[in-house]
């Protein structure tokens, strides 16, 4: 049965409710299954779902990719179920686990696929939290056309302006000697640099330079820094209860371009009588830098009490061993 998604927001200011298809069904499905085994004592939670805009020339899209977002606070038990129980279980329900290096001390990060369908899973440094994110391919309404190298949420980077990250002429749609605004059966970008049927404006990469990103930003009054760790500390903010709740706040937030899109890292850290949780990272819109800090409650668990020792036995009646004796 057909439904829409309760979060629909597909771009800047703009709102759609596409019909929901039955692999995003299903992909929420195996999600919910696969992580509430794994933490039947704190069912995980859908932090947020919402769809990707696969455009071609026009405005309106063509297709849609469809995402969930869910989280579970992590905790300071050592039996408590992490990364690696939660990459062992994808792979005992049929999926290919790919572990990504990862450039900062205590955090881990993994892409499970299965078919076309994909999950980045990532847990914080002390034992923050651990986030799937997951992915169906795009869904075209009308045309069947091949997968995008990526959209808006999975690309490691901002989309170029001009061919909506397909990294094609959008003119000739990549056949630039059968079409597009040329003339002669042939389309203006065969005698791009890049190369016959590529994208002009961004050489075929599909995303946006750090020099068009900078000027983006700068466009917003947004900062315009390198960013990484080396981010200006803001004052944290109280009123959380829990790492998850925290998490659940940052992503509702939108940068200051606009876009709500961002893959949030995440360091929790011990501070005299609370904790200190600490998001960090770049806008998908306009690769600003982002960064929010919460103070948390300190819970610390009681380790178990030792257990009792067994009454005395009965003395024993053997008679003491004398040195040298017989």
């Amino acid at each position: 049965m057909a439904s829409t998604m309760t979060d629909a927001t597909d771009e800047q200011g703009h709102a759609g409710a596409p019909t929901v298809p039955g692999s995003a069904v299903w992909l929420k499905g195996e999600l919910l299954e696969i992580t509430s085994a794994l933490y039947p004592d704190r069912r995980p939670m859908v932090v947020r779902e919402w769809t990707d805009p696969v455009r071609l020339r026009d405005p309106a899209p063509v297709g849609h990719r469809f995402l969930f977002l869910l989280c579970a606070d992590g905790d300071d038990r050592p039996t408590s179920p992490g990364f690696d129980d939660a990459l062992n279980a994808f792979s005992a329900a049929g999926w290919t686990v790919q572990r990504r290096p990862s450039d900062h001390p205590g955090e881990r990060g993994a892409t499970v696929h299965r078919e076309e369908f994909e999950v980045r899973v990532y847990e914080g440094s002390g034992r923050g939290i651990v986030t799937f994110t997951g992915w169906t391919p795009v869904v075209y309404t009308e045309r069947h056309l091949r997968q995008p190298p990526f959209t808006p949420s999975t690309a490691d980077g901002v989309l170029c302006d001009d061919c909506h990250g397909w990294g094609m002429c959008l003119e000739c749609e990549g056949r630039p000697y059968s079409g597009g605004s040329g003339g002669y059966g042939r389309c203006l970008c065969a005698a791009n640099n890049a190369g016959p049927g590529r994208c002009v404006e961004c050489g075929g990469s599909g995303l946006l330079t750090a020099e068009e990103t900078s000027w983006k930003r700068r466009q917003y009054g947004l900062p315009d820094t390198d960013g990484g760790d080396a981010l200006r500390q803001m004052p944290p903010e109280g009123g959380h209860d829990s790492n998850t709740n925290a998490f659940i706040s940052v992503s509702q937030r939108s940068c200051g371009c606009g876009e709500f899109r961002c893959f949030w890292r995440n360091i929790l850290t011990e501070a005299d009588d609370h904790l200190l949780s600490r998001f960090v990272g770049t806008c998908q819109g306009c690769a600003a830098q982002r960064s929010y800090t919460f103070t948390l409650p300190l819970r610390r668990l009681v380790a178990p009490a030792d257990p009792p020792s067994p009454p005395p036995g009965p003395r024993s009646r053997r008679s003491p061993q004398v040195p040298g004796g017989a």
